[in-house]
């Protein structure tokens, strides 16, 4: 990790989030980015820019030990921000929300949500302070198919600095599509060697709903962190099916990493 943004609405969920990327920042000795979207305002209009500018400055007094770059630009804010961490070469996002639930949820969603369609690096989402660092019990939710390899290894090269002990889990919902819990259980073994040297459990558990079920057995093992491999949907599908991830960062109260998958 040597890269990590944070979009920032200079708002208190943003400030959640820009303390914990600094934290990050200290422990991976990276580079931290603020930027922010003048969305529905011109860029030229110089009163407003200069009060952008001069609160973005802020972030470097705030945090005077890490190397600071801020930036600020004109656009729809999801795909403004993808813009940015692409030609900056961003590889970890940090960001705070406050969720949203119901018909919104799906049709709307949050500015987290929309930013996590469109990104393609790893996402941690925040919700509350993040006081406890210690990351000593996690949990990696996935299909576990051989695509999502990638995307829990990086998981793991995120927790790996925290010494974790690290519990794979899959949530099914009684669906006809549920594979065998045998094979289940079989595709986690792989993740789980793939988890060496850290302790790893294997969970294949049942729920009305995903993302219900992976808050539910995170809660109850006293998981610190959830990480999830991301599907990004056709907006069609994703309306009629919905993501998982985001369902997940809109509910849960635990820190949440979600990691993009390739299709098959």
């Amino acid at each position: 990790m040597k890269s990590i943004l944070v979009p920032t609405d200079f708002s208190d969920f943003a400030t959640l989030a820009a303390d914990a990327a600094a934290e990050l920042a200290r422990r991976f000795e990276a580079k931290l980015f603020f930027f922010h979207c003048l969305e529905n305002s011109p860029s030229d209009t110089a009163p407003e820019v200069d009060q952008v500018a001069d609160t973005l400055n802020a972030y470097r007094g705030k945090y005077p030990e890490i190397d600071i770059q801020t930036g600020y630009a004109s656009g729809t804010v999801a795909a403004t921000i993808a813009q940015y961490a692409a030609e900056h070469a961003i590889d970890f996002l940090v960001m705070g929300s406050h969720g949203r639930s119901g018909k919104s949820e799906y049709f709307i969603g949050s500015v987290t949500q929309k930013v996590i369609r469109q990104v393609h690096c790893p996402v941690l989402v925040v919700k509350e302070p993040l006081t406890d660092w210690s990351f000593d019990k996690v949990v990696f939710a996935s299909s576990f198919h051989e695509n999502e390899v990638a995307a829990f290894l990086h998981f793991k090269d995120f927790v790996k600095h925290f010494a974790p002990e690290i519990h794979l889990v899959e949530i099914q919902t009684g669906s006809l599509f549920d594979p065998p819990y045998f094979l289940s259980k079989e595709s986690m073994e792989r993740f789980r060697h793939l988890a060496s040297p850290f302790y790893c459990r294997t969970h294949v558990l049942q729920d009305w709903n995903v993302d219900h079920g992976i808050r539910s057995f995170a809660e109850k093992i006293g998981a610190k962190l959830i990480g999830i491999s991301n599907h990004h949907r056709h907006p069609l599908k994703r309306m009629l099916v919905g993501s998982r991830a985001e369902a997940l960062i809109n509910h849960a109260g635990l820190p949440v990493i979600t990691i993009d998958y390739l299709d098959e």
